[in-house]
């Protein structure tokens, strides 16, 4: 056996140093006495026995008691001495395995050097010869040439004035030696194998997603809580029958809240409470609580090697993270939390109590002396009376009383630098007062979500909103009146005031906000993932670093990336018939998510993300520790550095997280909730002729750059450096459903440069590779012989098919005007618009149809002037209006009060026209469904790409659908109206949906239909979408359509995403290209084969024909009168400017603030404001709407290049 790195001598501190003779004789004599004779006649060695009284042959290293001096013993030597002689100052943390080489009656047998750690007799010698541990011995009965080493350790909080512990090598040794120790109750007496294989060490890589997911649920303990007046409050959120609003009994349930709470959300309410009035008292997050072998706790700081007796407290977070899922009411569990603490006033900090007791001139009355002790114990006086007063007894003086001794206390501000010469100015306190308020700060488009919600489930309440920086604060007297301050996070940012300086040393000066001279109670912020950012800090927290607030909530069901329910995650999944496997599913998800091993890289920027919470926000200690406070590093224990060098998550980021998340476990939720049944389904359409064409040219770019390039160098597509080029491709490829915008000359191009190719190299090509080369140029050579495709491309428009149209003008409005024969005619969507928009603006005429001809020759040359701009970029990005166009009218004395509409005439040969079909099979099935579910059902459409958000929005007017998009093309405040209109009305019954814009906040229960254009390839996006309908107060069953083109690559795309590992899709959530085998199929993808029939050109059919020119009507002054067999009555538009048309249902606007009698605001309701109708303009090549809606086109390009698609329309307001 190979002794080599085994010291034969054991370190000792009680025998002579230069003395290892004694201790060989020592270890000797105890191989042959009895076991009970074996051990020192020592007081240490005693102790040693007492501590373990059935241990085996035991030997200590304390050795005998010192010799008397022959000086005198100082009392701190003594001290020192009784210190180091005790053995129960030590703590017992485990034993290290040692081969005894005096063991010369037993062959240690081969063991497997690599299985055993190397025995650290340097580490042990340096600690004990510095007092740090002692050690005894321990013989293994069992396998006699082998001991167990016992290792005590001083703690660091005993005998700090004896021992040194500054030494970063000691600690360095202390680390090594805890590392290897075994800790087993077994090994402590001397029972080990020392060939067994050591058991592996916990991994400790739970993954975020996992420790997210199976957090303790909330627990409010009434009993916790000392303050009685946050006692009654949880009792009030707790209390769970009659009616939450008034009632014969005041002190049932929570007074102005009308919504009655599920029993998850009144223990998430009551929890938030607790914490907020007491908040409970943690472990230092930096400490593991151990147990020795002998039971005794202790608790190690592995990172700088500390061990503690005492633990180290920190109290929680006053506030925390509001998580629970998507759709289960955090909004109204904070307004239950803000309901129940009405009234309730923030403590005075203790070091700012001194001096709160003014000496008086004169002695006060007994009511000034009970108001100024109420305020300055910040008792909730307010609430009190306001009971009172709700019971008909009104004490008008008493709460005078108390407004004037509302409590305060004063704080100097820090001290500022001044100009060498400059005389220093004295420094007056500042003066702040105790505020009952609650900020809210949310995001802009989620501020009337809020005010909706409010009004929805409270009363009572008085709230200020402010969201326009261009109106000032109120003052802090003001401010001190009401309830709730919502802000938009934008104008809370305007409260920073100027942070910069000037050359010298003194700040530049400024205002400073009225929200700094108030003590606030409590700042919520909705979205809060946001609110900090990693790196740098906001304006948002530079903001609230200046105000004094004391509760502090984050409100997100994703605080972090990887932070989300396994609701979300199952929201995503197909449903299946029968359907009770959703609990098994979430099972099978959390397990197969649990380790974080293989996506470590992702976690620890999540990490990051989450940091900026917890230290910038929340300020949670000791990781807002200043310097002088003993800060925790969070790079340093959250994301600790494993033994393979590599960072890793550390178990203390689940007790912090557990500190902080207030968040119900989904099992708990779905006792006391049940929503409404999800159908997920994948609806599988047949592709069009013209959708293949489409696939097929971006799949012939593929194919072309592939074999030409050979897939080398940085020609190659998927080459590194082509990667966002790439990107862009594969984007505009799983559009192509809804992309009509080739160059015929850039097409043509791409095919002689292939044929040339596959010319001079036909002998060295690949077989494989000819073949698919080949294919390709026949199907790109078919669009481009292709008539109708080669129409509809040069005007960049997408097909719809009508029967029966005016014969006198097919040729007229046929986009391919060699073929105005045909039936059904084909138009390019844009272009039958202007067929509608002529109609309906001379529906007051004999004849709306008279001048049809004329009208369809000056559309197509609006058609061709566009599609022939110099400038034209590629790739251009379409952007619809984002509501149904409203005929402008100009005849400013007329009336249009009583709503008259003009329709089109039964008799109207116009009637027989009809939409038959589209080219898009995805556009088809989508106007099918609208036309089949909008009278009984709210309908969203997720769409990705303004390309297509515009095809959609086109096909929703020809059909008169009334809609709303909801685009980051729109003004916040637009965005808001829609969704409100959209919510809260039964006029407008879809809503087009930018996928980006879908991912948080947005609630939409009113859509029990939901209809995905493209599959989507992050499940977690999907998720998060769907969860707009599906969640509280939906009542329906919620149908969810994932439209994909059958045997395509969305097909393929989508199959792979199903077929995926966890860890394979969290690899590759962001991007496909990530994924090596999604990246192989779309690198062999090949063109979709195009029979030669004539049928082949077939487009995707309605179910059911529908009228074209009877589904839109025009509005006519009250004084109208019906005029028979006269010529057109005069409009204010020529023929030669047709009139864009209004759809015949109101169009209702923001909210009057009169509709909330408790809501100040600083924006005047645009239902107030007069109308402002603005002509589109062009700047810079881009085009401006009406509505701020920008169409610009990316810089990148992507062959085949497309054409200028701007629609030349005209859009108005209502």
């Amino acid at each position: 056996m190979n002794f080599s790195g085994i010291d034969p001598v054991l370190p000792t501190n009680g025998l002579p140093q230069d003395s290892p003779l004694a201790q060989q004789l020592q270890s000797a004599i105890a191989d042959i006495l009895p076991d009970e004779l074996a051990a020192p006649s020592s007081s240490s060695s005693t102790q040693s026995r007492a501590t373990s009284p059935s241990a085996p042959s035991v030997t200590s290293s304390f050795g005998s008691s010192p010799p008397t001096p022959h000086h005198p013993v100082t009392n701190l030597t003594l001290e020192k001495e009784n210190l180091l002689g005790d053995l129960n100052h030590f703590i017992p943390v485990g034993i290290l395995q040692r081969c005894d080489e005096l063991d010369n009656n037993h062959e240690p047998r081969v063991i497997d050097q690599e299985s055993v750690s190397p025995y650290p007799s340097a580490a042990l010698s340096q600690l004990e010869q510095n007092n740090w541990i002692r050690t005894s011995i321990c013989r293994n009965k069992k396998f006699p040439g082998w001991s167990a080493i016992r290792i005590y350790v001083l703690p660091d909080d005993i005998g700090r004035k004896h021992i040194h512990r500054s030494s970063g090598v000691l600690r360095g040794c202390l680390k090594v030696v805890m590392s290897k120790v075994d800790t087993s109750a077994t090994a402590w007496e001397g029972n080990f194998d020392p060939y067994a294989q050591p058991a592996p060490r916990s991994a400790e890589v739970e993954s975020l997603f996992y420790i997210f997911n199976t957090l303790e649920s909330p627990t409010p303990d009434i009993d916790k809580v000392s303050d009685p007046h946050a006692r009654a409050a949880i009792e009030e959120v707790l209390w769970k029958e009659g009616d939450y609003v008034g009632g014969s009994d005041e002190d049932t349930g929570v007074i102005g809240l009308k919504t009655p709470l599920y029993a998850y959300q009144r223990r998430s309410a009551a929890y938030m409470i607790q914490r907020e009035s007491e908040p409970a008292q943690m472990l230092d997050p930096r400490l593991q609580a151990l147990h020795g072998p002998t039971g005794q706790p202790y608790y190690y700081d592995k990172e700088e090697g500390n061990i503690l007796h005492e633990k180290r407290l920190y109290s929680e977070a006053c506030g925390g993270i509001l998580a629970e899922t998507m759709g289960y009411g955090k909004t109204l569990i904070c307004l239950a939390v803000i309901l129940a603490t009405r009234g309730h006033f923030p403590r005075i900090p203790i070091h700012c109590m001194e001096g709160l007791h003014p000496v008086r001139e004169k002695t006060a009355s007994l009511l000034e002396m009970a108001a100024a002790t109420a305020g300055r114990f910040s008792l909730p006086w307010k609430s009190y009376f306001e009971r009172l007063g709700a019971s008909g007894m009104h004490f008008e003086k008493c709460i005078s009383a108390c407004e004037s001794n509302r409590g305060s206390y004063a704080i100097l501000r820090p001290p500022q630098r001044y100009k060498s010469r400059e005389v220093a100015l004295k420094v007056t306190p500042t003066k702040l007062r105790l505020c009952s308020g609650t900020l809210i700060v949310v995001p802009p488009n989620l501020v009337d979500h809020w005010l909706s919600e409010i009004d929805k489930h409270t009363q009572g309440l008085k709230v200020l909103v402010l969201r326009d920086s261009r109106r000032a604060t109120p003052p802090p007297e003001k401010l001190l009146e009401y309830d709730i301050l919502l802000f938009s996070k934008s104008r809370f940012e305007k409260e920073a005031g100027g942070g910069g300086r000037s050359s010298g040393f003194a700040p530049e000066p400024r205002k400073d906000s009225p929200l700094k001279r108030l003590h606030w109670l409590r700042i919520i912020v909705d979205e809060g993932h946001n609110f900090a950012a990693k790196g740098a800090r906001t304006t948002a927290v530079h903001a609230l670093s200046q105000l004094h607030v004391e509760r502090r909530w984050v409100v997100s069901g994703t605080p972090s990336r990887g932070l989300y329910g396994i609701e979300v995650a199952l929201a995503s999944q197909e449903s299946v018939e029968g359907g009770c496997e959703k609990q098994g599913d979430a099972s099978s998800i959390l397990q197969a998510r649990k380790m974080s091993t293989n996506v470590m890289e992702e976690e620890l920027k999540n990490i990051d993300k989450l940091r900026s919470i917890v230290v910038d926000f929340l300020a949670l200690k000791p990781w807002s520790n200043s310097r002088a406070e003993d800060p925790a590093s969070w790079a340093k224990y959250i994301k600790p550095v494993g033994l393979d060098g590599n960072r890793r998550t550390s178990p203390s980021l689940r007790s912090t997280l557990q500190s902080l998340v207030v968040r119900h476990r989904a099992e708990d939720v779905n006792r006391d909730l049940t929503l409404p049944k999800l159908h997920n389904k994948v609806t599988y359409l047949e592709p069009t002729f013209y959708d293949k064409m489409s696939l097929n040219l971006f799949i012939f770019t593929l194919t072309v750059n592939a074999i030409t390039s050979e897939r080398t160098g940085e020609d190659y597509m998927f080459h590194p450096k082509n990667r966002k080029h790439l990107a862009v491709l594969i984007s505009n490829l799983r559009q192509a459903g809804f992309w009509a915008g080739f160059e015929k000359k850039e097409v043509q191009k791409s095919v002689d440069f292939a044929r040339e190719y596959l010319g001079k190299n036909t002998h060295r090509i690949d077989a494989g590779d000819k073949r698919r080369l080949s294919e390709a140029i026949i199907v790109t050579e078919k669009a481009i012989n292709c008539k109708s495709w080669d129409a509809l491309s040069k005007f960049t428009e997408l097909g719809i098919f009508l029967d029966e149209f005016p014969d006198h003008a097919r040729a007229e409005w046929a986009i391919d005007a060699s073929n105005g024969h045909s039936e059904p005619l084909l138009l390019g969507i844009s272009q039958a618009r202007h067929a509608q928009r002529f109609v309906a603006s001379h529906l007051c005429a004999f004849d709306p149809s008279e001048g049809i001809a004329g009208a369809g020759i000056r559309a197509r040359s609006q058609m061709k002037e566009r599609g022939n701009v110099p400038d034209k970029k590629p790739n251009d990005n379409l952007v619809h209006r984002p509501k149904p166009e409203g005929i402008e009218i100009s005849l400013s004395k007329k009336s249009f009060s009583l709503g008259r509409v003009k329709r089109l005439s039964p008799e109207s040969p116009l009637n027989k026209t009809k939409l038959v079909a589209t080219a898009s099979a995805k556009l088809t099935y989508l106007l099918d469904k609208v036309l089949e579910f909008q009278e009984q059902e709210k309908i969203i459409i997720f769409y990705e790409g303004n390309n297509t958000g515009f095809y959609i929005a086109e096909g929703l007017e020809i059909l008169g659908v009334e809609f709303r998009i909801y685009a980051n093309t729109l003004k916040t405040q637009t965005r808001s109206e829609y969704l409100s209109l959209f919510n809260e009305t039964e006029t407008v019954r879809v809503l087009l949906m930018d996928l980006r814009q879908a991912s948080h906040g947005l609630h939409i229960a009113c859509a029990s239909r939901v209809f995905i254009v493209n599959p989507i390839w992050d499940p977690n996006i999907e998720s998060q979408a769907i969860k707009r309908a599906h969640r509280i107060s939906q009542t329906k069953p919620v149908y969810v359509e994932t439209l994909v083109l059958k045997g395509t690559l969305e097909d393929r795309m989508l199959r792979r995403r199903k077929q995926m590992s966890t860890a394979e899709l969290r690899h590759a959530e962001k991007d496909p290209l990530d994924d090596q085998t999604m990246s192989s199929i779309i690198q062999n993808e090949e063109v979709i084969p195009i029979p030669e029939t004539d049928a082949s050109e077939r487009p995707a059919y309605l179910k059911i024909p529908v009228g074209f020119f009877d589904r839109h009507t025009l509005p006519i002054p009250d004084d109208y009168q019906e005029v028979e067999h006269v010529s057109p009555v005069s409009l204010p538009h020529s023929p030669s400017a047709p009139a864009p048309v209004k759809v015949a249902t109101p169009t209702k606007k923001s909210k009057p603030s009169n509709d909330f009698p408790w809501l100040e605001s600083d924006v005047q309701s645009s239902s107030n404001s007069s109308p402002n109708i603005r002509k589109k303009r062009r700047l810079n090549g881009h085009l401006e709407t009406m509505n701020g809606i920008i169409m610009e086109a990316p810089r990148t390009r992507t062959p085949p290049s497309r054409r200028d698609p701007v629609p030349q329309v005209v859009l108005h307001t209502n």
